[in-house]
């Protein structure tokens, strides 16, 4: 007989909804044949596209395809070949546009939601659309901007906090993963130096000319002008993650054409729901159970090699600077695998082999799903090794699946999770300025350290497609900002106002000044171990305080990964991790192959290895609905599998089809913040 415990968590506050806007897509006739001609093709995409309401709303999402389909209906005649791909592309959308949760433009949208003893749902037609600029036309306005030595004259501009001098020269990221670098010349030295507050662009010319009179004005103007393009300067025409709305700081003229181009909206749902209380408490003890089996109970590899470094260097009981610690020339540098992906090869740990065991066992039975008992967590928690720390706040991201709104109430339901976020506001900040008030409870958050203050890190995106997601608006009195312009203000701290210490086995953050311990606040979804969306020192700033605490996301198989089945696993009415199979290129006919050929093979495989008719093809972060009875779908799943870089497609155990009934068959998904029990 095994202990009980008790739920490391509890709910901290409202939570989110993302549902679906639509409960039916358009009309879409039979899928045209394998020998199907262009004219099939033509006619599929008219019928598909005569429907207002996916036309407009995949116009929004995807302009390009929208003119592409345009193109193609009311054109020039196109290469077959091209048309297949527009039907396929559509398809997607199709499928999407009614069974895909995750908030995307006018196909899913947000809504707070409440729990309670009862369970009420009510969804209207009044959402609300906010509409901003595209981030990469806006930048495009913004560089031509910036070139023009006569209309920069009163913008300000300041150093790029993110940059780094080595060897004689200057290094600052630059877009994704890559870097700039130039030569520390003394007109760049001086650069660095004037312009280390914000500085209005004509002084800082100014300085330049009278610094360096015999050089040309067109080549200071042209080094200004390339400081700006590689990032190692910042103007005040790029507003900074807190603000919402990045035209604000715009003048009228170049607001005026950022606002011509507008992305995918954000999209706040007319929606009113409450969720039974047992669905918290079953959140609570999912979350519990995924933090019992994290991999890594005590922090990753790479972070646990850079707290020994700094230990084996500075020791503990000392602050040492921030901008010192992670200079890779005189300092420790970042942890491994910060800025470019690498983990060297790991021993089979004794959690692999019970994983191993685990999935193994189930395949040879014919099962899909493996119940958990209190048993097998400890086992499994045991071999991981001890924790030293809890996660003190996250978010759990999941699907009720329960079959009407009586079997809710009742207690008839299942938690499918998605995945966990690492700290509470991760998945919902950047929708904060859809719910102003939304934002408050988060200063009451719990921290690691007792009595450390809670801090917002405010970071652009280091790729510009993904601006809109780091932007969130400030909620915490305290704000990190990194690689913007900025001017000092009452609770405004930069890279160079904060030191690293060690202690009691972890390593903090704090302010040089005076001491105080900071814990920092990443209100954004982006994956930081995507290191081309991340700036390298922003993800440092925002793991740091938990870097020995584990990391707890979805499910990790560890080893177990490899093999090409791995079971679901429940534990009470928590689905943790849903079954998934891997598909290879190699075990079915090459390119050249009929679809009938093709799909013949596939049915044998699926039979082989107990693959369900209706699965969810894994796109990243992404699961496409596919029904593999159905020729579009099995040509969907083609499509995936011929594009994938690796050769391979990962399938997942799809929800059962009444699993949304609850919510009026709407697609769905929910977002619990949690905090740490005391």
């Amino acid at each position: 007989m095994t202990r009980s415990r008790h739920s490391l968590y509890q709910g901290a506050g409202e939570g989110m909804l993302r549902a679906a806007v639509n409960l039916a897509g358009p009309d879409m006739p039979p899928w045209p044949g394998p020998d199907a001609r262009l004219e099939h093709w033509r006619s599929w995409l008219a019928a598909v596209w005569a429907d207002d309401t996916f036309r407009q709303t995949v116009s929004g999402a995807s302009p390009d395809l929208a003119r592409q389909v345009q193109s193609i209906l009311y054109g020039r005649s196109p290469k077959e070949r091209r048309v297949r791909r527009a039907a396929l592309a559509t398809a997607r959308y199709a499928i999407r546009s009614t069974r895909r949760s995750a908030p995307f433009g006018l196909f899913a949208g947000v809504a707070l939601f409440e729990f309670d003893d009862t369970a009420e749902v009510r969804v209207g037609d009044q959402h609300q659309a906010v509409r901003r600029p595209d981030p990469v036309a806006m930048d495009a306005a913004i560089s031509d901007w910036e070139a023009d030595t006569e209309r920069m004259s009163e913008v300000e501009v300041c150093v790029n906090n993110l940059l780094r001098q080595q060897g004689g020269r200057v290094y600052v990221p630059s877009e994704g993963a890559s870097e700039f670098s130039l030569a520390l010349t003394p007109a760049v030295a001086l650069v660095l130096d004037a312009a280390r507050a914000p500085i209005q662009y004509s002084a800082l010319a100014e300085k330049l000319a009278a610094e360096f009179p015999n050089t040309a004005e067109h080549h200071r103007a042209g080094l200004l002008a390339q400081l700006l393009r590689v990032r190692l300067l910042r103007s005040s025409l790029r507003a900074p993650a807190t603000v919402v709305d990045p035209t604000v700081p715009l003048p009228p003229a170049l607001r005026e054409a950022a606002q011509n181009h507008v992305t995918a909206p954000d999209l706040r749902l007319d929606a009113t729901v409450r969720l039974p209380k047992a669905v918290l408490t079953e959140a609570d003890t999912a979350a519990t159970v995924l933090t019992r089996l994290a991999m890594h109970p005590t922090g990753t590899p790479a972070w646990r090699r850079y707290i020994e470094r700094f230990t084996d260097r500075y020791g503990e009981n000392v602050e040492v600077a921030l901008e010192l610690v992670t200079d890779p020339e005189h300092g420790l540098g970042l942890p491994e695998g910060f800025g470019h992906v690498s983990e060297p090869p790991r021993p089979m740990t004794r959690r692999d082999r019970l994983l191993l065991e685990l999935a193994g066992t189930a395949a040879l039975e014919g099962r899909r799903a493996v119940a958990l008992s209190g048993a097998m967590i400890e086992e499994l928690e045991a071999a991981a090794g001890k924790r030293v720390v809890n996660p003190p706040h996250l978010e759990l991201c999941g699907q009720v699946q329960s079959g009407s709104m009586g079997a809710l109430d009742r207690g008839d339901f299942r938690l499918r999770v998605s995945t966990a976020s690492r700290a509470a506001g991760s998945f919902v900040g950047r929708f904060w300025h859809l719910f102003p008030q939304a934002g408050a409870r988060y200063a009451g958050l719990p921290t690691v350290e007792p009595g450390a203050e809670l801090a917002q890190l405010s970071f652009h995106a280091g790729r510009v497609r993904a601006d809109l997601l780091t932007r969130a608006p400030q909620v915490l009195p305290r704000l990190v900002s990194v690689g913007e312009f900025r001017h000092r203000g009452k609770g405004m701290l930069f890279p160079s106002d904060l030191a690293v210490g060690f202690r009691d086995g972890r390593l903090y953050l704090a302010e040089a000044a005076t001491g105080r311990r900071l814990e920092l606040l990443a209100p954004t979804a982006i994956n930081f171990v995507w290191n081309n969306y991340t700036p390298p020192l922003a993800r440092f700033l925002a793991e740091i305080s938990r870097a020995a605490a584990p990391q707890v996301s979805w499910f990790d198989w560890g080893a177990a990964w490899t093999l090409p089945f791995t079971p679901a696993l429940h534990y009470r009415r928590s689905i943790l991790v849903a079954a998934r199979w891997k598909l290879r290129t190699r075990d079915l006919p090459g390119r050249s192959a009929m679809r009938d050929e093709w799909a013949e093979q596939l049915h044998a495989w699926m039979g082989r290895f107990g693959v369900p008719d209706r699965v969810l093809v894994a796109e990243e972060d992404q699961h496409l609905p596919l029904d593999l009875r159905q020729d579009m779908s099995l040509d969907l799943l083609r499509a995936h599998l011929d594009a994938s870089p690796t050769g391979v497609a990962v399938l997942h155990d799809a929800p059962p089809p009444d699993a949304d009934g609850w919510i009026g068959g709407r697609a769905h998904s929910i977002v619990v913040p949690l905090k740490a029990r005391s």
